[in-house]
């Protein structure tokens, strides 16, 4: 008789910020690598919320957060397993100061860009397929025609 063990994760939700066609990443605490705001998701918070409050704490952005998760992935971490729900952040303002600046790095990037730097992998992946569904959620800068001067 074989017995199955349910693996208990940790819930955590986080956002893929967008300010301006630019996607904010920031680096992880104590290296260099670049990641997306994410952390536990707060009992009396739901998972969107939550996601608000550690892009604030943790990157310095305001903005909407999606109704509908653009994607989940799963992590093992000091001995614990830890599965996130992302969704997307339509950023509204960037702070200059906010709690987490002095342990952390902020860079504003294109999406391709950030697909290239993101980690983990599993970020990434549901960064490019978001993007490529959501093409219009990114605007790009319009090239100003030269007008000729009459006179």
């Amino acid at each position: 008789m074989s017995s199955r063990i349910k693996q208990k994760y940790f819930k955590q939700s986080g956002v893929i910020p967008v300010y301006k066609g630019k996607v904010v990443l920031i680096t992880a605490r104590g290296s260099n690598r670049w990641i997306i705001p994410k952390g536990s998701i707060v009992w009396d918070l739901s998972a969107q919320d939550s996601a608000a409050k550690e892009a604030l704490e943790e990157a310095g952005v305001k903005g909407d957060v999606s109704a509908n998760e653009i994607g989940t992935y799963t992590y093992e971490k000091l001995g614990g397993r830890f599965k996130v729900r992302l969704y997307f952040m339509e950023v509204t303002k960037l702070k200059d100061k906010w709690q987490e600046k002095d342990f952390r790095k902020r860079k504003l990037v294109t999406p391709k860009q950030a697909i290239k730097k993101v980690v983990p992998a599993a970020v990434s992946k549901i960064m490019a397929s978001f993007f490529h569904e959501n093409r219009h959620l990114i605007k790009k800068k319009k090239k100003r025609s030269k007008k000729k001067k009459r006179g």
